[in-house]
């Protein structure tokens, strides 16, 4: 199937951390505006007060906030969750610790997490096509050991947005904002369908081009990524 794609791409976190790309919470800016708080220590944020995850499958941070005087505060990360696009709003509440009031400090994502290949993967045990998840293993280079929010499985890739069962998709973009369909992928090489034009396809279909997760370049397209 030629050089197998690198394994740094296929997610981001392990295992352990559930996979699925995209980001998490770094920091939280100090709290302020809250009043009267009688009540000191660590309160755990609820996790009804963090935004979700833009990415199927990622996971809301764990954040406690501390009490500095009767108005103001720090927020803690104990853990920075995961599938983060761009940054949760926090509402931290000044009941936490006996007070009234709310402030929303502004939070910051990690930027150190590598991209990760994105796909719509239709799992034979799913019910529907989901986007991003971790692939597991490259088994060929057109079919793939994929999991998503729905589970584990095999799926090849379709050139074709819609899916049935066991399939996946791959898009790829060129430098003129034209979009392609990944037909097989290896380490240094796409071979691409075209799908959407913009200007101009720059890559015909059928054939071999090189690909990046960082910009397009001349006939190099990029591959869709989660980060």
């Amino acid at each position: 199937m030629g050089r197998p794609i690198k394994k740094t791409f296929f997610g981001n976190f392990g295992a352990s951390s559930g996979g699925v790309g995209g980001e998490g919470v770094a920091s939280v800016a100090a709290v302020t505006g809250l009043s009267t708080m009688t009540n000191s220590g660590a309160f755990i944020i609820l996790a009804a007060d963090i935004t979700a995850p833009q990415i199927t499958g990622g996971t809301k941070p764990v954040l406690t906030f501390s009490t500095s005087s009767v108005s103001a505060g720090t927020v803690t990360v104990v853990s920075s969750g995961t599938g983060y696009l761009s940054a949760p709003t926090v509402t931290v509440r000044g009941s936490l610790a006996g007070g009234g009031g709310t402030a929303t400090p502004a939070a910051t994502l990690t930027s150190t997490r590598p991209n990760a290949i994105a796909f719509n993967a239709y799992l034979t045990t799913g019910t529907t096509g989901v986007a991003n998840g971790d692939i597991l293993k490259q088994e060929a280079s057109r079919r793939y050991l994929v999991r998503n929010s729905e589970g584990t499985g095999q799926c090849k890739l379709l050139t074709t947005s819609i899916l049935t069962t066991g399939t996946m998709n791959i898009v790829a973009t060129d430098y003129n904002g034209s979009t392609y369909y990944v037909q097989k992928l290896t380490a240094r090489k796409a071979v691409l369908v075209q799908s959407t034009v913009s200007t101009a396809f720059l890559v015909g279909t059928g054939v071999a081009t090189g690909w990046t997760l960082g910009a397009a370049t001349g006939t190099v397209v990029t591959i869709a990524n989660t980060i």
